[in-house]
């Protein structure tokens, strides 16, 4: 089949399923074929039309792009449907005579699918010849339970963090902790003064158990990776030693009464109204904490349980980069290392956009290196986690970052939430987290 003749079978195929529509910017729903120039890499690229920030990110991603791939003939499709609908396209692309070189997931399982079928290729050796890594923060590199990694990470990154309403602490002139008993010390002088110490959605076992691997991050920032990998357990002394510590904020009476029947939504209007001096949560909610609190606001790293004397405390985090989430490459693609090159480029375009257009500061890339200028201000409180989170050792992997099954969350989930009830004991939660991971 010729090029052109390709291209038109593309086109035609994207117009029977239909995969495109006609929104604002983006391309019309029937593409004219493309004549492609002898001699020229052609390379074919699908992203989701639904996600708005991409679609508006992407739009003018070919002509921008032309500069500097003038040897190469890219285009730049978008798929419309939500994540079931675009998987399900998807399949049906790569299942046709001419699959898309790269393509977008979110979704960390439809990409297990993909490379257990041998759809999409490893790409560790790729990037590690590009030298990708020397400019993404060091937690951007996630590698899967093959050994490999399969997605050009591209997507902004989120921790977990306790924000603090930093006018509550000067009003009532309570110091802002910096280790466990200086937190229990904050946490008995709200109380005395009748405001709740720490909102928590403790409804969600998911943000009970952020919390709590939060606090463990502080002893060792690899003991989720370890707990992953089976090289540790949640009854092991670390995670114990947080799940114990947790245990004490409940019985000082830290959280709401009856915490377990407070949705997450409910424990933010708590913060958000000044009724609660600490909220543990996401660093997504840093924009609209600062806007909701007029600047008042801060991130509070988890304080650490380890030993500290001599030594300089560690600002941890947990999350990171979602696992096998990103720009994945078909394993037919004829270009492999120019899809690699082209795969790399668009994640950095997409959170240049995120930086410079969005001021959004919760990107992968290293901006230091790449002289990227944002045209909104920086939140300082952002741009002082960036600084943290770029250096080695500073984040430890969030277990829902997509690293376990989604049955195990589950199980997980309700474990956490019934931990929160205060009538579990710290033995049995652990147990039971320990034999959800041993769970098929």
């Amino acid at each position: 089949m010729s090029i052109k003749s390709m291209r038109i079978f593309i086109a035609s195929l994207i117009m029977a399923l239909p995969l495109l529509i006609s929104c604002g910017n983006v391309p019309q729903e029937v593409m004219a074929p493309v004549e492609v120039n002898k001699g020229k890499v052609t390379l074919e690229c699908l992203v989701p039309l639904d996600e708005v920030k991409k679609r508006e990110a992407f739009k003018n991603f070919e002509t921008d792009v032309e500069a500097i791939f003038p040897e190469y003939d890219i285009h730049l499709s978008f798929v419309k449907g939500d994540t079931n609908a675009y998987n399900t396209k998807i399949k049906v692309m790569l299942s046709s005579d001419t699959p898309p070189d790269i393509f977008y997931s979110g979704d960390g399982n439809f990409t297990k699918e993909l490379y257990a079928s041998k759809l999409i290729q490893p790409l560790e050796k790729k990037l590690n010849d590009l030298d990708y890594w020397k400019i993404v923060i060091p937690s951007a590199k996630v590698i899967g339970e093959t050994g490999h990694i399969y997605a050009v990470p591209i997507d902004e990154v989120d921790y977990n963090v306790m924000l603090i309403n930093t006018k509550m602490f000067s009003q009532n002139k309570v110091k802002i902790p910096e280790n466990f008993e200086e937190l229990k010390s904050a946490v008995e002088q709200f109380k005395e003064k009748g405001i709740t110490p720490i909102a928590i959605g403790g409804k969600d076992g998911r943000s009970v158990y952020n919390m709590i691997e939060g606090f463990a991050g502080t002893i060792d920032h690899e003991v989720t990776s370890k707990i992953i990998s089976g090289d540790d357990t949640f009854s092991g002394k670390n995670f114990r030693q947080a799940a114990t510590s947790v245990m004490q904020l409940i019985k000082l009476g830290a959280f709401p009464e009856k915490t377990q029947s407070i949705s997450d939504e409910e424990a933010k209007k708590l913060f958000y109204s000044s009724q609660a001096a600490i909220y543990c949560t996401s660093s997504d909610q840093l924009n609209m904490a600062n806007n909701k609190l007029k600047g008042n606001v801060a991130v509070l790293y988890y304080p650490e349980l380890g030993e500290t004397e001599g030594s300089i405390t560690k600002n941890i985090v947990s999350g990171g980069t979602m696992k096998d989430r990103g720009l994945l490459i078909s394993s037919s693609t004829k270009y492999p290392r120019e899809a690699a090159k082209l795969a790399v480029e668009m994640s950095k375009y997409y959170n240049k956009y995120l930086y410079e257009k969005q001021g959004n500061g919760s990107i992968i890339y290293n901006v230091d290196t790449l002289k990227w200028t944002p045209s909104i201000a920086l939140d300082l409180v952002i741009s002082e986690l960036r600084k943290n989170v770029k250096q080695e050792g500073h984040v430890n992997t969030g277990l829902f970052e997509g690293n376990i099954a989604p049955n195990k969350e589950k199980s997980i989930e309700e474990a956490s939430a019934a931990f929160m009830t205060g009538l579990l004991a710290v033995s049995d939660y652990l147990k039971e987290m320990d034999i959800s991971m041993k769970s098929k």
